[in-house]
């Protein structure tokens, strides 16, 4: 008889056991469920703050050094002409400006070496002025890099150019 009591009392604890479980479980799922609705609130919340910042706030103001007046002569096909080009140099760092009119004598010579590199018919293509000004940045950059290590030189805006 005692083996009967004993399956009797097992088998009343079977449900209160299994109700405990399904109670752990159920507090766990809400338990989880709170905290990444609190998570996706707090996510919300960051979003919402970001935009309040105007854009040209985020993004930094260029600078720039104007070099003036470059005369060059050009070699063409029957005659020499010659070349006036200013131009500007853009950075988004004040410093790398800097450096740069710290070595303007070399900076001038880069620049009145390319331009005298180069003939009077490649001057009179159409759309020759966004690979000028390509070519002068990437010469810029080189002597930049060689002379100070420095490679924050952006662009190069040709601001006027006369050819005759």
């Amino acid at each position: 008889m005692t083996a009967t009591k004993e399956q009797e009392k097992t088998s009343q604890k079977i449900p209160l056991i299994i109700a405990a479980v399904v109670l752990v479980i159920a507090l766990a799922g809400a338990g989880g469920w709170w905290y990444f609705q609190q998570q996706a609130k707090s996510m919300v919340m960051a979003v919402d703050v970001e935009p309040q910042v105007p854009v040209a706030a985020r993004v930094k103001k260029p600078v720039f050094l104007e070099l003036k007046k470059f005369v060059v002569s050009v070699p063409g096909d029957d005659r020499l002409h010659y070349l006036m080009m200013e131009m500007s140099v853009m950075s988004y760092n004040q410093d790398e400006l800097d450096k740069l009119q710290d070595f303007l004598p070399v900076i001038r010579n880069a620049v009145v070496t390319l331009l005298s590199e180069q003939h009077y018919n490649d001057f009179a293509q159409p759309g020759v002025m966004k690979p000028l000004q390509i070519a002068l940045r990437d010469k810029l950059r080189r002597v930049m890099n060689d002379m100070a290590s420095s490679n924050g030189i952006d662009q190069v805006l040709i601001t006027k150019m006369v050819i005759q």
